[in-house]
């Protein structure tokens, strides 16, 4: 009795049956290489006492750190952009261990001498104020969204009238950077400037009083105050921010703000978190462009591409 001859396309079909096999082997059992890698440490340092400007850069950082197996801790100094604080806890945090920190620097000067020590030590990434000697730093070009403010504003009010620009806690910061390139500009168009630093009373107070045609806040927290004094006003001025905050998108879509320049909070956070556990884990880390900013008014804060800036979700 003879055997069955097969015919030719068999042993093709059994070499596809292989590499099915291997490749459902490899789906259910992935490499050692793979799996997660070493839980991290990562302290985080605002500026501000509540961090509530920061909320939607501290879901992006939470979301980070769930995908990279990092444990974050959150700190907030007990008064809003006190460097010396900031310091204290930069220097308890390398001293307890941190591998990784990321800091939102209240001022550059202040902080230069704990910056470098405990940049020697963790990988320090900075958010919002860019620092010498830090390896990574997070944010925009902050003097290019001062010019763009300025710019803004001088579409709405005529060479010789007055801005009103709402000073930044510290002149040697990123938020300092975003007010000089504005007055820069704004001098030399030709505009008047007066400044500004205090509550939204005293906001109100000063806009009842002076003849102002437009106010300018550069972050989130100035700006929402801003806001809440514009809003007393029967005949308030022009209002031009940075941020996007739930206050601050209420404010726009009431008009009581003209335009904001926002940029993607969640992806800020995240990309810090990336950052600063690359670093920590000594991987090739991406030098990071600055990241981009977008104008938004009442009439386009509802286009798809600014609602992820004003109504972000986790992604």
């Amino acid at each position: 009795m003879t055997g069955r001859r097969f015919g030719p396309w068999v042993l093709p079909l059994l070499m596809l049956a292989v590499l099915m096999a291997l490749l459902m082997m490899l789906i259910l059992y992935p490499a050692r290489s793979q799996r997660r890698p070493e839980l991290l440490e990562m302290s985080v340092i605002f500026r501000e006492a509540d961090g509530s400007a920061w909320a939607t850069a501290r879901q992006g950082m939470e979301q980070a750190a769930a995908d990279l197996n990092v444990e974050l801790r959150f700190l907030y100094p007990a008064q809003s952009d006190s460097a010396q604080e900031q310091g204290q806890l930069l220097r308890r945090e390398v001293e307890s261990g941190a591998s990784a920190i990321l800091l939102f620097p209240a001022d550059r000067e202040t902080l230069a001498e704990e910056v470098r020590g405990a940049a020697s030590k963790a990988a320090l990434v900075t958010l919002e104020t860019n620092l010498e000697g830090v390896a990574g730093y997070v944010g925009v070009d902050n003097a290019a969204l001062g010019e763009a403010l300025g710019r803004a504003a001088l579409n709405g009010v005529p060479r010789g009238e007055t801005v009103l620009l709402v000073l930044a806690a510290s002149e040697r910061s990123g938020v300092g950077d975003r007010l000089a390139a504005a007055e820069a500009l704004l001098r030399s168009e030709g505009r008047e400037i007066l400044y500004f630093t205090g509550t939204a009373d005293a906001l109100a107070e000063t806009l009842s009083r002076e003849k102002v045609q437009a106010v300018i806040a550069f972050e989130a927290s100035s700006l929402e105050r801003a806001a809440e004094a514009a809003g007393r006003l029967e005949d308030p001025p022009l209002l031009y921010g940075a941020g996007s905050t739930a206050a601050i998108t209420a404010g726009l879509e009431q008009g009581r703000i003209t335009s904001i320049l926002a940029q993607n909070a969640f992806s800020t956070g995240y990309l810090a978190v990336e950052s600063a556990a690359r670093l920590a884990r000594r991987e090739t880390a991406e030098i990071l462009d600055p990241l981009p900013f977008f104008t938004v008014r009442r009439e386009n804060m509802y286009d798809p591409e600014y609602q992820k800036l004003l109504f972000p979700v986790t992604w």
